[in-house]
């Protein structure tokens, strides 16, 4: 290992799986859509090629599904076959979405690819017959996986740089099913140098060295919940086994979420202003990409009562939408969510001698004494309901201030005699 090495490290590429809560689209922008996962491997494996990777890791989740498309094998297949014939070894592992038990179409996969079974196996990366690194891996057998399987990982001591392809969510991640659950301890305690994880959809260095621990995301955001950049890490280790990570973006098209504040605004005509204007600042943001863009229309002002007959689709998004279609850097306005208040301040409401004053004042009593996150577990904790659900859902301090902040606005309204 000389002069060190490189490689490509992806996860859930999720193949053919379809966008999600994007309800209306012109035909040229569904056909986008609809291919962005593929374009964002055949990104994956111009990245291999054009660095001239010595191999290219897939560390779960190929597949959205068990029965997963036809075209989705067939493009994988052609990718890594692709990849192969410029060179590049490539190591798979298969995740939760697509274990090895879905249904397979059989296709012959090239002799530079190896994808792992359900046991953990070490295959060299050799380079002019001298080994480069190794590479650990292994692939569920079915979807739902509890064990540790981390714990099934053991490098050689004293050999090459080792390479560990695991599918998990390390920590207990809330925002992904605890699939083959480890900690970055029990990482660490493998012997592995690097650790290329799958699994969790925003990318993340758990650890820079020893080891290092590297989450890269998904290759292409699918919904409104996987906003900004997606893509795989581009992995150089020198020759003293240091490790050096760039994430480099393979998304075709980028979700974004963008919020406009209606105060100041005194007309629609001044909201479509904004509202064009945001537009044009996403489209520089994707950096020619194509994007979808959801928009949050919120705020107390004099414009909410205009709002209030207003269809958000029709009278707001669709003027956003045209021409789009005809571009490849479109932003198509997924939606426009409309959660303004009237223009009442309740601070100067607070002070009038009336019911609304005795109720804001008992809110901004509760919010300055600092016992308002207590009250409010008591509060529900009266209720039958909440024995429900509280084995299930968890209300953080701040996510109890920003409900107390929601009953506040939406009880001002409803005393002051709006519906």
């Amino acid at each position: 290992m000389s002069d060190g090495f490189t490689f490509v490290h992806c996860a859930d590429l999720h193949l053919d799986s379809p966008f999600e809560g994007v309800r209306s689209t012109a035909p040229s922008i569904a056909e986008v859509l609809c291919d962005a996962t593929f374009r964002a491997f055949d990104n994956v494996i111009d990245l291999a090629i054009r660095k001239r990777a010595d191999f290219l890791v897939v560390a779960g989740d190929v597949y959205d599904g068990a029965d997963r498309s036809l075209r989705a094998q067939l493009r994988f297949r052609d990718g890594l076959r692709r990849a192969a014939e410029n060179g590049v070894q490539c190591f798979v592992s298969h995740g939760n979405h697509d274990p090895l038990t879905g249904w397979e179409a059989g296709l012959a996969l090239p002799p530079a690819v190896h994808r792992f079974g359900g046991d953990v196996e070490g295959l060299p990366v050799e380079r002019c017959g001298a080994e480069l690194a190794r590479v650990y891996g292994v692939s569920y057998r079915v979807r739902n996986v509890q064990e540790n399987l981390s714990r099934r990982f053991k490098a050689d001591s004293g050999g090459p740089f080792s390479i560990g392809v695991l599918h998990c969510n390390v920590g207990g991640d809330p925002r992904h099913d605890n699939y083959a659950p480890c900690t970055v301890d029990d990482l660490a305690a493998s012997g592995i140098d690097y650790w290329a994880l799958g699994h969790i959809h925003s990318r993340s260095l758990l650890r820079q060295q020893g080891p290092c621990i590297a989450q890269p995301g998904n290759t292409q955001g699918r919904s409104v919940r996987e906003t900004g950049p997606r893509g795989c890490y581009l992995v150089h280790v020198d020759a003293g086994r240091r490790v050096a990570n760039e994430f480099v973006p393979t998304d075709v098209v980028r979700w974004f979420v963008q919020s406009v504040d209606i105060a100041g605004l005194d007309t629609l005509g001044d909201l479509m202003d904004v509202l064009f204007r945001l537009r044009e600042d996403v489209r520089g943001g994707a950096e020619g990409r194509a994007s979808v863009l959801r928009l949050e229309i919120s705020g107390r002002g004099n414009l909410h009562a205009a709002l209030a007959q207003v269809d958000p689709d029709r009278d707001l998004a669709l003027p956003l939408r045209e021409n789009e279609p005809d571009r490849t850097d479109f932003v198509w306005v997924e939606s426009v969510d409309i959660r303004t208040r009237r223009g009442a301040d309740p601070a100067q409401r607070r002070r009038v001698d009336d019911f609304p004053g005795d109720f804001l004042r008992r809110v901004e009593s509760m919010r300055a004494s600092g016992e308002a996150p207590r009250a409010l577990r008591e509060m529900m904790a009266a209720w039958p309901e909440y024995r429900l659900v509280a084995r299930h859902v968890e209300f953080s301090d701040d996510d109890l201030l920003s409900i107390l902040d929601e009953a506040e606005a939406w009880g001002l309204d409803h005393l002051l005699g709006e519906e």
